[in-house]
């Protein structure tokens, strides 16, 4: 999570460590907490800079780590009760248009899929995000989108929710691959059925969003997230299955970390690409290097 100066600049810190230790690629989430030049009105005090990002991915790129920005897209456009900047300066692209006062009884707001000026505002922000941290990729996010094909939008209403999330991510492919020749990654919850899977409603869908799995190009790389200590994780094998690349990512339980990268080593597939450790606030920049889900499950994959 990198949501301010003061936060990248630790994190810049850190680099040689996270080097040393064998980190090869960092997903940073600004979300709208950056120095916009396209869209000042979206981005807050405090936020990171233009020139700390330079002066990140040149560090970044004397230590050997990749850098991938990302951008919530779709879902997790508020959290908690505050709504985040692109729904407070344009709320005319919510998905639930002047409902859910203080998001009560929500778990985040969505924008609308369908809406034709959504893009017009988010392509320009992944755009300076990208030549910022002088790279050649995005992360979309896209995880745990609960609210598609609302009753209180006229565009989606009555829309079938797999057609609708694979519209959002083809946009999106659209313009980070085909136009800017960019690598995708996003997460892979949505794309899970939980009647087949076996996994809960936060880490797989029970929304009818499922079906986008057959709807997306093939090259989109899957971050597969699952957080909780199991014997196994079939969604490796099922993404991997359907041709797509899978970044299994876990969180803070050492035991589950452990698991699911033991797991995701025997499928001895050049599709599985390694092991992504989630942070989530559960540590501190300063003591990344140290924080046990990260330096000791990296050991697993360093051969």
């Amino acid at each position: 999570m990198l949501g301010s100066e003061s936060q990248a600049a630790a994190l810049q810190e850190q680099l040689p460590k996270l080097a040393a230790l064998g980190v090869n690629a960092l997903i940073l989430e600004t979300d709208y907490n950056f120095e916009f030049k396209s869209h000042p009105e979206l981005s807050g005090r405090g936020c990171v800079t233009q020139a700390r990002a330079h002066q990140l991915a040149a560090e970044a790129r004397r230590l050997g780590i990749r850098l991938i920005p990302q951008i919530n897209c779709l879902g997790h456009q508020s959290w908690s009760k505050t709504t985040l900047s692109l729904l407070v300066k344009y709320p005319e692209f919510d998905e639930t248009p002047g409902q859910y006062p203080n998001n009560t009884n929500i778990y985040c707001r969505s924008w609308c899929p369908q809406n034709p000026e959504v893009n017009k505002v988010v392509f320009p922000l992944m755009d300076e995000l990208v030549n910022a941290f002088e790279t050649d990729a995005f992360h979309v996010g896209m995880d745990e989108v609960f609210i598609i094909a609302s009753q209180y939008c006229p565009r989606c209403k009555g829309g079938d929710p797999a057609k609708l999330f694979a519209k959002a991510v083809n946009d999106l492919y659209g313009h980070i691959v085909k136009e800017r020749k960019w690598e995708m990654f996003m997460w892979a919850d949505r794309l899970l059925d939980a009647r087949t899977m076996g996994y809960g409603e936060w880490e797989s869908a029970r929304n009818g969003t499922a079906g986008a799995v057959d709807l997306i190009p093939k090259d989109i790389v899957l971050c597969d997230w699952h957080y909780e200590l199991r014997t196994d994780y079939p969604s490796v094998p099922f993404l991997v299955g359907k041709g797509f690349r899978v970044w299994p990512a876990g969180w803070k339980s050492l035991p589950a970390a452990k698991a699911f990268s033991e797991f995701s080593r025997q499928q001895k597939s050049k599709d599985v690409v390694g092991y992504l450790c989630t942070t989530w606030g559960a540590v501190r920049i300063p003591a990344l290097a140290e924080w046990p889900p990260l330096a000791e499950v990296i050991k697993d994959w360093k051969d």
